[in-house]
């Protein structure tokens, strides 16, 4: 008994009352009651409901509808097709559509014995069995459908077509049972359910299955196209008001009478029927409606591709964290070698042994010096740092105490001598191994800081907007673009929209202006691939704030045919730029060819993602270890286009000018050119600029031709800069005009106006 109450908790009540609903309009679908009950029973059973409780109500449906006589072909119905059941689930058998065949068989009680309170001819009998073994096909689809699939998974056309089959029917049985008024509120209240749910399309086929009840009820098709009006008005309205798609089914069906007079007579019970339905609709709370229309779509969209980019993201995020390992260890290791290099202590006592080894013990005065050790071992150790300061030893550097008992005095001196030569080029050789491998330690750092850096990008799994996706799909179609695919992803800083769009004339200013409106933010063309023929690939991602425009002038030395000056203006990500301007030493060939390489080397190391110390110290190696006198003055800044900073690295530069209506700051760098000496530090500075500041780099042919700072910052008062290719222009002429008219040097002048998009 306890075990029996535990099992009618309310979602069985709830379960079990509607199966009772069901049992009773299967056997409405005509006038008089006939078992059509049998094919949901059949379906019911096979898919685990229970055979007990199930069974009772099937029996009990025929009660309540005062059909006694219908028991007994019930009863022969249920032995017949409970055992076959039993035994199919039993040995797991899944062919479950030859039920229809058990159905029919099941259904000969019913042709054999009929009612006995209702005359109904063999004829009648006969082809209510056929119907119901159909009826039963479709039942076991649509039940399938239901428990295996539900919302979860798109049905197929087979599946689909059942469930309106049961829907209609489902229609005729409530109009039968009870009125075919509440099957038209029922009827209208899920029209705006649906039309809220899905989009244009799949409700209007829904509504005229919705109509095709009454249509048969009455036998007026008038019915179905009733409905499909109702659907049209509601879908016209939906997307802006649940609420006026509502009132807009009441201004149809008002307008549908009043103009075709389709009914015979608009009673109250008409208007009633479709106000409870709006109604019904809606009093439900719209947190409910949204939370469940998301869930339909979350259902429906494509989550194996968001699964996948995510999943070979962490699986590349992995990887990239395992190279940088490698690549640290293999920092560790030169600096291991490093350490354990032979010092400058270590190498003057592996001397004095090899004198001591190789010299004293092979002398025939060795004993007699053995008992003055302490003198030998002194001396020499002097003469050894006497050697190392100076270079070479003669016979005045050896002490006095050594000199005047040692007969091989010439011997020590060359030995030591020769030692001294040869530590001197294993030094050498040391000092140029040290070097490649700081370089390639340093390298090797830098690029597992960028394997680190990538990793923990790569590691964080992607952001996707499933509500503003489906926005922005809408708005796409509304306005003409037909999109196929479209995924939106990232935070609300790194932004990014991906689509294919068909091969089609479209405008991309049109497209690019729908996507920022939709998203709030602007957004810019990123990448464009032609995937098909017929198809295109766009990406789209956030745009900066902020943009930048270039200005360049410059002239070579008179007598040179290649200038020494280079210069780079590039974008070394989304939202960075790189502003450079490299002055090799002197003129001509070698000067160019040394400031295009280090400038080349900057622009790729920052590409990489390196830091900026390591890009510079890197390039300076390079230079201070090449047997020329190269070297080459560096004038860097680095703009951030989001937040408008810039940062200055300054290597034996002139002065640099940031220029706006308020007045000039001055740049300013006082370190060595790069290739000088190793190790050298640039000078840096960090300012915010504003909208419409100017930052103006110049070689030294230009800052040399006049005679301080305070002169250029007065010209450049004078002007009235917008154009910063008008700015470097008048600025380089000006500097030809101070040299009267001569360019004793390259010249220079690179000008980068940084200003506010309009949005």
């Amino acid at each position: 008994m306890k075990s029996l109450i535990k099992y009618f908790d309310f979602a069985t009540a709830v379960k079990l009352t509607l199966t009772l609903i069901l049992f009773l309009v299967f056997n409405s679908l005509e006038k008089q009651i006939l078992p059509y009950s049998s094919a949901l029973l059949v379906a019911l059973l096979v898919f685990d409901s229970s055979i007990f409780f199930t069974s009772l109500l099937y029996l009990s449906a025929f009660l309540i509808m005062g059909e006694v006589g219908l028991l007994g072909a019930g009863a022969i119905f249920l032995a017949v097709i409970i055992p076959i059941i039993c035994i199919y689930k039993h040995y797991k058998i899944n062919s479950q559509f030859e039920y229809i065949a058990y159905a029919f068989v099941g259904m000969l009680g019913f042709v054999f014995l009929g009612s006995s309170t209702t005359d109904i001819t063999l004829e009648k009998r006969i082809f209510t069995a056929i119907l119901t073994a159909l009826l039963t096909l479709i039942s076991l689809i649509s039940a399938k459908a239901v428990s295996q699939k539900g919302l979860k998974f798109k049905l197929g056309f087979d599946e689909t077509l059942s469930l309106c089959v049961l829907i209609a029917i489902f229609g005729i049985g409530a109009s039968n049972l009870i009125s075919p008024f509440v099957w038209k509120g029922i009827a209208v209240f899920l029209i705006l359910l649906v039309c809220y749910m899905y989009r244009t399309g799949i409700a209007t086929v829904i509504c005229a299955v919705f109509g095709i009840s009454l249509a048969v009820y009455y036998s007026n098709l008038n019915y179905i196209s009733i409905f499909l009006v109702y659907g049209i008005f509601c879908e016209s309205l939906s997307p802006f008001s649940r609420y006026a798609s509502a009132l807009s089914i009441l201004v149809a069906d008002y307008l549908i009478q009043g103009i075709f007079q389709v009914y015979d007579s608009y009673t109250y019970l008409n208007l009633i029927s479709i106000v409870s339905g709006c109604f019904l609709f809606c009093i439900i709370p719209s947190e409910l409606l949204k939370s469940t229309k998301d869930k339909l779509y979350l259902f429906r969209e494509k989550q194996l591709v968001r699964q996948t980019i995510n999943r070979n993201r962490s699986a590349l995020s992995g990887k990239l964290y395992d190279l940088s390992t490698v690549f640290t260890e293999m920092a560790s290791a030169f600096d291991l070698f490093e350490k354990h290099s032979i010092s400058e202590d270590s190498a003057k006592r592996i001397m004095e042994k090899d004198i001591i080894n190789n010299i004293c013990k092979n002398c025939d005065n060795f004993h007699k010096c053995k008992k003055q050790e302490q003198y030998v071992s002194t001396s020499i150790h002097k003469m050894v740092d006497i050697g190392f300061a100076k270079g070479k030893l003669s016979l005045i550097d050896m002490p006095k105490e050594l000199s005047a008992f040692c007969i091989k005095a010439h011997n020590i001196l060359y030995g030591l001598n020769k030692s001294l030569a040869d530590y001197r080029t294993r030094l050498i050789e040391n000092q140029n191994l040290a070097v490649g491998r700081q370089l390639i330690a340093s390298e090797v750092l830098g690029v597992a800081e960028v394997l680190r850096g990538l990793a923990l990008d790569t590691g964080s799994l992607l952001k996707f907007h499933n509500k503003l996706e489906r926005k922005l799909c809408d708005n796409l179609y509304k306005s003409g673009f037909l999109v196929t695919e479209l995924l939106l992803y990232g935070n609300e800083d790194n932004l990014s929209v991906s689509l294919i769009i068909m091969m089609k004339e479209f405008s991309l200013s049109e497209l690019q202006k729908v996507i920022s409106m939709t998203l709030g933010v602007q957004m810019v063309l990123n990448q464009r691939i032609n995937v098909t023929t017929d198809k295109l690939y766009l990406s789209f991602i956030k745009a900066t704030e902020f943009d930048a425009v270039f200005g360049i002038s410059k002239v070579t030395k008179d007598g040179s045919l290649l200038s020494g000056d280079t210069y780079s203006t590039t974008r070394i990500t989304n939202d960075k730029i790189l502003v450079a301007l490299s002055d090799g030493m002197g003129s001509g060939e070698q000067a160019q060819a040394i400031s295009s390489a280090s400038l080349s080397l900057i622009e790729s190391f920052y590409k990489a993602g390196l830091q900026d110390q390591l890009i510079l110290n890197t390039v300076n190696k390079l230079l201070t270890i090449n047997t020329e006198d190269t070297f080459t003055a560096l004038d860097i800044c680095v703009i951030d286009l989001k937040t408008c900073s810039a940062d200055f690295i300054k290597y034996g530069s002139p002065y640099g000018f940031i220029i706006n209506d308020n007045g000039i700051k001055i740049v300013e760098g006082n370190s060595l050119p790069l290739g000088i000496i190793d190790g050298l530090k640039p000078a840096v500075a960090t300012t915010t600029l504003n909208d419409g500041d100017i930052v103006l780099l110049l070689s030294d042919g230009i800052s040399d031709a006049f005679s301080s700072s305070g002169e250029i910052i007065d010209f450049l008062r004078t002007l009235t800069p917008k154009n910063p290719q008008s700015l470097s222009d008048k600025v380089l002429n000006m500097a030809i005009e101070l040299n009267d008219g001569q360019k004793k040097d390259d010249m220079t002048a690179l000008a980068v106006r940084v200003y506010k998009k309009a949005n």
